[in-house]
């Protein structure tokens, strides 16, 4: 032990068991111990107003107090001072209720022995300093994510106001330059508007992800219907679509309704084919849907052409803020924020997103989620479904 003295406060109505704990310290010749005896918490209470002390050792029968109670009195009188419980043989229980309600440890009255006395003493210490480190850095952190959250939402709510403006002011510019589609003018208004809704769409995912680390994000399931999703979700990604690249939609003739949060899926699959045609230089981007009724799950796959996923960045891909191109001289913007927003909303729909890639020769991307079917027929059940899950499979393409 160091060279400076520990303060204990011994509280405990039998003097008998006093004088075995201060023969054992003078046992184990600890000088460095001082130890301090009081028989009533009262009296405790009052020393521990007034003076110092490192350990407290605590009887939890008193004539003024008695079990977890005694804990919690003295925690409200000495927070930061580490305390040990003092039991009687068959008080194992009560003991173990102390140290969830706070205690550092607990020593059975006629089991202690001066090696066991002082280890107690020095490791209730150290683990007391231990867990309010802990505490400390765990309110510093939990204070910093506010902060952050903060920032983020207001910066993202201001941007957002004035933003919306100029884009407004841009469609403007494009309707009345129509005429001179060949003009820098023209192209300049086209530019502005097309950069604005780039940055509009980097703020509405910065605010979803501050709604979801927040817990704002609420599931809302809804009946769907498969094959009307696919085509809205078609007509929604042909604005996406680049100059030598082709998305093809593969989906079974007839798909089922399933039961989960419309805007959080159309938010999943809307990420991840954006991802898909943005790396994609030219070739294809294929989207595949699949109902399997044996696992009551929906299972979405998106493959591309494109430049693919060093093995290195694989683990990392749908960790906030990072990007599988995170080079300086990347060609691809963004913030890195889609891919961790698809996860999270996968994960709220019960479901997944695994990842398969390789670099130069393209990605593949399958997301499957549980289909929550509601037991009064509101929508058909999946062994109802085995006559329109046909084999047969629909193709369409959207190229420019």
């Amino acid at each position: 032990m160091s060279d400076s003295v520990t303060r204990v406060l011994l509280i405990e109505d039998n003097p008998d068991d006093a004088c075995l704990l201060r023969e054992a310290l003078n046992e184990a010749r600890e000088a460095h111990i001082d130890l301090v005896h009081v028989g009533h918490l009262d009296e405790a209470a009052k020393l521990l107003r007034q003076e110092t002390f490192q350990v407290i050792l605590l009887d939890l029968s008193l004539p003024d107090s008695q079990g977890i109670e005694t804990v919690l009195r003295v925690q409200d009188h000495a927070p930061s001072v580490p305390i040990i419980v003092l039991t009687g043989l068959a008080d194992d229980n009560i003991a173990l209720q102390a140290v969830r309600a706070g205690a550092q440890d607990y020593l059975v009255k006629g089991d202690i022995d001066a090696r066991i006395l002082v280890r107690s003493i020095r490791y209730a210490s150290e683990r007391k300093q231990a867990y309010e480190g802990m505490a400390r850095l765990a309110a510093d952190l939990a204070r910093a994510n506010r902060v952050k959250d903060d920032f983020l939402s207001v910066i993202s709510h201001e941007l957002r106001t004035p933003l919306i403006a100029i884009m407004g002011y841009a469609q403007l510019l494009e309707a009345d330059l129509s005429g001179e589609a060949t003009s820098e003018h023209a192209k300049a208004a086209c530019v502005i508007r097309q950069k604005s809704d780039e940055l509009l769409r980097m703020i509405r995912r910065i605010l979803e992800v501050v709604k979801i680390e927040t817990g704002q994000v609420m599931v809302v399931p809804d009946v769907i219907d498969l094959a009307e999703f696919m085509k809205d979700l078609s007509k929604s990604i042909l604005v996406a679509v680049k100059k030598n690249v082709a998305v093809e939609w593969e989906c079974s003739a007839q798909l089922p309704k399933i039961v989960t949060d419309v805007t959080k899926l159309n938010e999943i699959l809307q990420n991840i084919i954006d991802n898909a045609i943005k790396f994609t230089d030219e070739g294809r981007v294929t989207i595949s849907v699949r109902y399997a009724p044996d696992t009551r799950s929906v299972e979405f796959t998106v493959r591309d052409t494109g430049m693919g996923i060093s093995r290195d960045v694989l683990p990392v891909i749908f960790d906030k803020f990072h990007q599988a191109d995170s080079s300086e001289k990347r060609d691809h913007e963004g913030v890195g924020l889609g891919l961790y927003i698809a996860k999270k909303f996968a994960e709220m729909l019960h479901g997944k997103i695994t990842v398969e890639s390789h670099l130069g020769t393209g990605s593949e991307f399958t997301v499957t989620i549980l289909d929550r079917l509601p037991a009064n027929g509101d929508a058909p059940h999946p062994k109802d479904q085995q006559q329109t899950n046909s084999n047969t499979t629909r193709k369409w393409s959207h190229a420019q």
